[in-house]
């Protein structure tokens, strides 16, 4: 039985979160201005009525995407916090509606390594035809297939839904990755955690910061794509791990939100 609950805007604008590069299972209603979103075996559909947000799933699934919506923090906090710092005013401003997902540890990684050097509507679309391909059937849509499905296929078959050279680190990502999960889930230190997903084929430094912030839910990751390296080098900071080492200190617990809040300002607000 599908359930709706509401919350308040201000704090969870569906398409702020939803368009803003940190997730890729969703599918936009211009109709009826809704979303339909899919996680794992689950889905969920988000409107937005003027200051109310619903959410609309199966009654077993609310408390699913209440946690996967970060439905339990308080944003104005995060906004207050970051809203100190002069450089993000504008950015926390700006972006204060939009939430960081907790996603799906394993389906976030195959998503990122998927995304590297791509564009969202092609990421979509490879992402749907493995599910198609090897997922779960729920009826009217298929579950995002587990690392263990994604080994029945070949890097013939996957370069055939277009994942290029991707198809080789997909390949050896899905049969290196319930060891790695083991390590990764014993692990409580950012460096650590960091280290332990630079060994997958693949995972590179932006990738493997998307992965801490999207997927494991660590907050003070600060992943540098082009957009933000662009928006906060220096003469000083004129590499990428200097960007991201220096921002993680600087914003703490609360770096990742700056650093989502930073490329959507600068992406759709930015006068």
């Amino acid at each position: 039985m599908l359930v709706e609950k509401n919350y308040p805007s201000k704090r969870f604008s569906p398409k702020d979160t939803l368009t803003c590069g940190q997730v890729f299972r969703y599918t936009y209603d211009e109709k009826h201005n809704s979303y339909c979103v899919f996680s794992r075996d689950k889905r969920c559909f988000l409107s937005q009525n003027g200051d109310v947000t619903t959410l609309k799933c199966e009654e077993s699934d609310l408390s699913y995407f209440e946690y996967y919506f970060d439905l339990g923090r308080n944003y104005d906090e995060v906004v207050e916090s970051l809203s100190a710092f002069p450089e993000l005013k504008d950015a926390a401003a700006f972006s204060g509606s939009l939430r960081i997902l907790r996603q799906d540890f394993e389906e976030t990684v195959f998503s990122f390594i998927i995304s590297a050097n791509n564009n969202i509507k092609r990421i979509q679309s490879i992402i749907e035809k493995l599910c198609r391909a090897v997922g779960d059937d729920k009826g009217d849509y298929f579950a995002f297939p587990t690392a263990q499905q994604l080994q029945r296929l070949s890097v013939s078959d996957m370069k055939e839904m277009g994942l290029g050279y991707r198809a080789e680190y997909i390949y050896d990502a899905c049969r290196a990755f319930p060891l790695v999960k083991e390590k990764i889930i014993a692990l409580n230190d950012d460096e650590e955690i960091y280290g332990a997903l630079t060994e997958i084929k693949g995972v590179g430094p932006k990738v493997a910061g998307c992965i801490m912030l999207f997927g494991l839910s660590r907050t003070a990751a600060y992943p540098v794509d082009t957009w933000i390296f662009k928006s906060c080098k220096t003469d000083e900071l004129d590499t990428p791990k200097k960007v991201q080492a220096y921002y993680s200190a600087r914003y703490g617990k609360y770096a990742g939100f700056a650093q989502q809040y930073i490329f959507h300002y600068n992406r759709n607000g930015k006068k």
